[in-house]
């Protein structure tokens, strides 16, 4: 019995693993290092030139994975013309427009005074500053810090009273109203649903998606506001985005008061092959609408991918969010001094990580027509305001193309490691099949010694 238990440890004794390593082994030179005719000194040179093929085998794979890691896509200019449609862009109007009327219902609402109170006159400079309330001008708020009468308020429902008269019926554009970063606006954005400011995340009733194509008129127009005289803010964007104010690819431009404007823009699409989907979302540095990674906003759009950045952040640095912002329904909303908070935080510094649509269309400006009605000064008969968007369509875009996928990165792999040591992946497997043989030996001596 001693004879027979003893002989595994006999036999594994006798392995030379180092020896059956290279002896296994396909790699160039690997068999020479351990021949025992040789003289130690070829035998050493074999050792060298084993160790420079791989030093430039791993090389050349560690600059093949930068390339693939960096530089996976190219950017190629394709014709389109004719080959494809587009959605008509989006508009926002943005306005702050209140009436002596409204102001005085808006206080005898909320604070229960008549217009010959003493302290109305202050209430009304609070409605005039809350109407012009933008996201990067909350240091407007610091007169009525400690002010508690002015906390717990409905902001929204109180700006929506201001403008009721300023909320355009033009069915020509279409527009519904919408809470946003520059206040209330109306907008035909087809997220609209995320500044509904009646209190529901749901869709309101907008102009429906206009499809552009080579015999198709591609523009829009209307007249809001003819029936008052109001300084307007017009922002030209994706219909398919929700509109940010400072955004690089927001048109803005200030309507004035009683100005006209024709816009001629140029559609330019940048455009995915299919292939760009199966690279890594890290690598190819875009994201597709259902690659959705956010809380509170679905699909992905780069624009809501920012407004729920600067939600989380205002609610880590102040624990409220600005009234402005309609989704995350449960977070508490600031008050004052939480707006100001918000400000002395400088929330907005904060870089958000947001990665562009993998599909999107931006546009440029081609020229700009402003018909001018006085403004103010202008005593005539009344001017109306009328906008003109017109759209045209590229005959060449912009297109991600893939020029190192995966399946490339693993031959190019093959290719260093072939090039330098001469191994393919059965030399591979047979490394790895050798390297558990000699643990599978290892762990059955173990066992022997322990019953022994």
């Amino acid at each position: 019995m001693k004879t027979q238990s003893s002989r595994p440890k006999e036999q594994d004794a006798t392995v030379d693993w180092a020896a059956e390593l290279c002896q296994e082994s396909a790699i160039h030179g690997m068999p020479y290092v351990s021949r025992r005719d040789l003289h130690w000194t070829e035998r050493l040179f074999w050792v060298a030139i084993i160790l420079a093929s791989a030093y430039y085998a791993i090389s050349s794979c560690l600059s093949q994975w930068n390339r693939f890691r960096d530089n996976p896509i190219v950017y190629q200019y394709e014709y389109l013309f004719g080959l494809r449609k587009f959605s008509l862009l989006g508009i926002t109007l943005c306005t702050s427009y209140e009436d002596q009327e409204h102001v005085n219902q808006v206080i005898n609402e909320t604070w229960g005074l008549g217009p010959s109170n003493e302290k109305t006159p202050y209430y009304e400079k609070f409605l005039f500053v809350l109407n012009r309330l933008q996201y990067n001008k909350l240091d407007t708020l610091t007169p009525y810090e400690n002010d508690s009468t002015l906390n717990n308020l409905n902001y929204v429902g109180m700006l929506m009273k201001l403008q009721e008269k300023a909320l355009t019926k033009d069915a020509e554009l279409g527009l519904a109203p919408v809470i946003t970063e520059d206040g209330l606006c109306q907008t035909n954005s087809q997220l609209n649903r995320y500044g509904n400011p009646y209190g529901k995340i749901e869709n309101m009733n907008v102009k429906a998606l206009i499809e552009c194509g080579v015999f198709t008129d591609c523009f829009m127009t209307g007249k809001p506001f003819n029936s008052i005289n109001t300084h307007l803010n017009v922002y030209l964007h994706d219909v398919n985005e929700f509109m940010l104010p400072d955004d690089l690819k927001t048109i803005f431009y200030d309507a004035k008061i009683l100005s006209s404007f024709t816009f001629e823009l140029l559609v330019n699409p940048i455009l995915s092959g299919n292939d760009v989907r199966n690279l890594p979302l890290a690598y190819r540095k875009c994201r597709y609408k259902d690659e959705n990674n956010l809380e509170y906003y679905s699909p992905y759009y780069q624009s809501l991918c920012r407004l729920e950045c600067r939600i989380k952040w205002a609610l880590s640095l102040c624990n409220c969010k600005p009234f402005f912002y309609v989704a995350a329904v449960e977070a508490p909303v600031c008050n004052i001094r939480g707006m100001l908070c918000l400000h002395r935080s400088n929330w907005l510094e904060k870089p958000c990580e947001c990665l562009p649509p993998c599909i999107e269309n931006t546009y440029a400006i081609i020229s700009v027509q402003e018909q001018k009605g006085g403004d103010d000064n202008y005593t005539g008969e009344s001017f109306e305001r009328t906008l003109i968007v017109k759209m045209f369509l590229p005959k060449m875009g912009m297109k991600r193309r893939v020029v190192f996928s995966t399946d490339q990165l693993i031959m190019s792999f093959g290719g260093g490691i072939g090039l330098f040591l001469g191994a393919s992946f059965m030399t591979i497997y047979g490394l790895v099949y050798l390297f558990f043989t000699f643990l599978f030996h290892k762990c059955k001596n173990c066992i022997y010694k322990n019953k022994s």
